[in-house]
């Protein structure tokens, strides 16, 4: 429902701006109608997935600015970031953030944007340095004097914005890490994420994923526990199973049947636990 309205916005915008574009024609725009003809019809192929048509067009707008940023340049770089981003080129989207970022000051909005591209592009030192300014923000949020009365629940909102946040990074972040066999570097990054409160139950399985894969097996056991109890319950299913995984793995085959049988008791029959239920009964 929200792509639809989006598209209702530019489609009355879109038309508001030729219709004004028609009427002004005769008047000697030159370039600026020229750029604003551009502008708009990026826009139309970017709505309509025509990607590359909408870039090009994009670019060309750009390129009658004469290297002037004003509003309209700040408002065609980030519809280009966005054709980029929907083409899979997630490296040039990031560039656009960046380009974004000199001309319209570090926002925390560019900056996300950013570190999510580099990770889709798996340029993960880059987003690692966006994360860390991210970081940094939260943190010094956190020791700044406490706010009036009457701006603590504001104070508190965003807060729990910069949380979900980041915590959202960290799952990213470190999947790619690992996958990209940086698997000690993901683990550390976890972990950091834990001790600053930002961990929730998906993170808890990917850590202790990391874990069962180094062979230790006692601590991921620990870990999958300590994300079933987590407060969110997103990825209690696989915490669970995780964790009987981990029992059979430190060769406690009675623990291990038990989980599985809770497994299937709470979620259903599984065909994987069905079949470690049938091999730890024999044990």
């Amino acid at each position: 429902m929200r792509r639809k309205e989006n598209r209702l916005k530019r489609f009355l915008l879109i038309a508001a701006s030729a219709a004004a574009i028609s009427l002004l024609g005769g008047c000697g725009l030159g370039s600026g109608a020229k750029r604003q003809e551009l502008r708009l019809s990026g826009i139309e192929k970017l709505d309509a997935g025509d990607y590359e048509g909408a870039i090009a067009d994009l670019e060309e707008a750009l390129s009658l600015g004469k290297g002037k940023v004003g509003q309209m340049e700040l408002d065609i770089l980030k519809y280009r970031a966005e054709a980029e981003g929907k083409i899979g080129d997630y490296s040039a989207a990031a560039h656009t953030y960046g380009i974004l970022m000199e001309v319209d000051g570090e926002k925390t909005e560019y900056i996300e944007l950013r570190c999510m591209l580099n990770i889709r592009a798996g340029n993960t030192d880059q987003a690692m340095e966006d994360y860390k300014k991210l970081y940094q923000a939260y943190k010094e949020a956190g020791t700044d004097s406490k706010a009036p009365e009457d701006g603590e629940n504001q104070a508190e909102d965003m807060s729990r914005d910069q949380e979900a946040q980041l915590t959202k990074l960290i799952k990213e972040i470190g999947k790619t890490l690992k996958s990209g066999g940086k698997e000690s570097e993901a683990l550390a990054f976890y972990e950091q994420a834990e001790s600053d409160g930002l961990a929730d139950s998906q993170i808890y399985n990917q850590m202790g994923l990391c874990y069962l894969e180094r062979g230790e097996y006692i601590k991921a056991g620990q870990i999958f526990e300590k994300g079933i109890n987590a407060p969110d319950k997103t990825a209690a299913a696989d915490l669970a199973f995780n964790r009987a995984v981990a029992l059979e793995y430190q060769r406690d085959y009675a623990g291990a049947l038990k989980a599985f049988e809770s497994y299937v008791s709470q979620y259903g029959p599984d065909e994987k636990a069905e079949h470690e239920i049938s091999f730890l009964k024999t044990r």
